[in-house]
């Protein structure tokens, strides 16, 4: 995993509409309880500092005017075990301390008392009128790509019944079919799409991030990449959501982001090739049903 690491002082990344924050790394030898072979974080993306639940809202609340949403993401899964129990208060926390809406994205599953301690965080934003986004990552389908979402994350369709758990609950959910990646058949996105269709509100595409030569390219190419893939893969690039000053290479495939929109058009669920336009959308296309 990458080394780097944001200060305290500087502990997470605001961009003027949202606050990304997480819970860090999980210690100095694993960043995540997850290991996805197409994580970032494993180049050159500088994670986010370690503070404790209290020290995150006390953030939050010191920065309040800089954002409208909070996101708790970006560089590790809060809610993967042993920490599930630690994330679920960070969202409680931010719910009962801070009025604004909340996006929380995971891999994981949850036990019967997860469940109703994320009834209770979605009852309280709903009680003071915030949205809450439930957001589920589901990166392939097929068993023949499997390393990319290695043991212990759950299977596909685990996560898939936890996305219908918490439409069930009451949450507006979101459905990260992100990154696209070259190594995984377009089939794959539009079948998860095809399975998950009746619990969720928003589906989110996301293009491929690596560093040339870096573990992500080894652990997502593990027998190099292919030469007809390198004419569609844009080199030396900024991260448009994140500000570390790494230089990346994008695989950006047309053909995917039209296949799986044509699919989200057909179901009439709403797409976005990035969460913040899918919550704007959503946003207005909720206040103009009003």
């Amino acid at each position: 995993m990458s080394k780097k690491k944001r200060s305290t002082n500087d502990p997470f990344h605001l961009n003027g509409k949202r606050a990304m924050v997480s819970l860090g790394p999980l210690n100095d030898n694993a960043h995540c309880p997850y290991r996805c072979a197409f994580c970032y974080v494993q180049d050159e993306f500088v994670s986010y500092a370690n503070l404790d639940v209290d020290d995150i809202i006390s953030f939050l609340k010191g920065n309040r005017k800089k954002y409208d949403i909070v996101y708790v993401s970006g560089d590790t899964d809060s809610f993967a075990p042993p920490r599930t129990d630690r994330g679920l208060e960070l969202l409680y926390k931010i719910v009962m301390e801070i009025d604004c809406d909340l996006l929380f994205t995971t891999r994981t599953t949850f036990t019967e008392d997860n469940y109703h301690t994320l009834k209770r965080i979605i009852d309280e934003q709903k009680r003071t009128q915030n949205m809450l986004y439930a957001c589920v990552s589901i990166t392939r389908f097929s068993e023949s790509t499997a390393y990319l979402e290695p043991r212990p994350i759950p299977t596909p369709i685990e996560r898939i019944n936890v996305l219908r758990r918490l439409k069930e609950l009451g949450a507006t959910t979101v459905l990260a079919t992100r990154p696209f990646l070259p190594v995984v058949d377009v089939q794959d996105y539009l079948q998860i799409i095809d399975m998950a269709r009746d619990c969720i509100d928003i589906v989110l595409g996301e293009c491929f991030y690596f560093i040339r030569g870096g573990t992500v390219q080894q652990r997502v190419f593990p027998d190099g990449i292919p030469q007809e893939l390198e004419e569609d893969i844009v080199r030396n690039q900024r991260m448009s959501f994140d500000d570390n000053s790494a230089s990346w290479d994008i695989w950006d495939s047309s053909e995917y982001q039209e296949a799986v929109e044509m699919k989200c058009k057909e179901l009439g669920i709403m797409f976005a090739m990035h969460s913040d336009d899918g919550v704007q959308e959503y946003l207005l296309t909720c206040r103009t049903s009003i």
